[in-house]
């Protein structure tokens, strides 16, 4: 049996279900109160993990380009067809996150104490998943818990990443079997792996778990998977595009430089053009004498 222990500097949330969300049902009940894990999570994936909870819907996002240079796109968070967060920004992917940190700070007054770099900051302990096999069927549920990337998810960086080492299309396909079971088969290129389960949705992480195993025979656990996949390593690949952002926008520009020599070139044939070469002296004895009439 295996106990997963947050690390110390972990914040959890925690949140109440509405009276909407709580059945009437008391042993359905586990309690009134869910435990919200917000760490390694982007905005928009923590609004929609809280609004699935507690409400039972899915958020969604109506986008407007404005006349603005600065942020030329906003985007506000429609729950139950009500306006919630609105936020701008110089893309609708930047303007989404606006809108669900917005969203947040109303729903979760808790979220107004958090900063982006706590949100970011690793605090993930991997050691625990160092423990754990690539194809344990309780992954999908402990990494959520952490706060980490699901199986698919991580399928999917993987087949990112190695995009145009063979063929990556991953391609789902799923069955309905008698019980309520369902047989969940994913196939990416001469790989294919099928599972069965009790619903779609732990077929389709089970079944990324199977063809993770197959893709990387060699690693020992989902602890590897996670360094190599998860969300420390895309910090880490975010960085390092930072930093080569950061370089390329301090390297001048070639282009710039050229077109102003250019200028410089044509002001300076211009300036030659009208440029004066010399006076002009002119002796007396050569001119011609006085004329005194002229004879028409």
């Amino acid at each position: 049996m295996y106990l997963y222990v947050q690390p110390a500097s972990t914040k959890l949330i925690t949140c109440s279900l509405p009276a909407a969300a709580v059945s009437p049902d008391k042993k359905k009940n586990k309690g009134k109160e869910f435990f919200l894990n917000p760490s390694g999570k982007s905005y928009v994936c923590i609004l929609h993990e809280y609004v699935q909870h507690t409400m039972k819907v899915q958020p969604f996002y109506v986008f407007k380009e404005l006349e603005n240079s600065k942020t030329p796109y906003s985007a506000t968070v429609m729950i139950n067809e009500m306006e919630y967060g609105t936020g701008c920004a110089i893309s609708k992917k930047l303007a989404k996150s606006e809108a669900a940190k917005e969203t947040l700070k109303i729903l979760i007054p808790e979220m107004n104490t958090l900063t982006d770099e706590q949100l970011q900051k690793n605090t993930e302990d991997l050691s625990f998943f160092d423990e754990i096999k690539i194809e344990d069927p309780r992954i999908s549920e402990l990494g959520n818990k952490a706060g980490q990337p699901s199986p698919y998810q991580i399928l999917r960086e993987c087949l990112s990443r190695n995009y145009g080492m063979g063929d990556t299309d991953c391609l789902l396909d799923m069955k309905p079997l008698k019980h309520q079971n369902c047989e969940f088969t994913i196939t990416v290129g001469k790989h294919k792996a099928t599972v069965v389960a009790k619903s779609k949705r732990s077929g389709k992480q089970r079944a990324a778990q199977a063809i993770l195993q197959k893709l990387h025979p060699h690693v020992p656990s989902w602890g590897s998977l996670l360094r190599l996949y998860g969300n420390t390593a895309d910090r880490g690949q975010c960085a390092k595009k930072k930093e080569v952002n950061e370089v390329k926008r301090h390297r001048p520009n070639q282009a710039i430089l050229d077109r102003l020599r250019e200028e410089m070139k044509r002001l300076s044939a211009q300036k030659d053009a009208i440029k004066s070469h010399g006076r002009l002296v002119v002796n007396s004895e050569d001119l011609p004498n006085k004329v005194t009439s002229v004879d028409l």
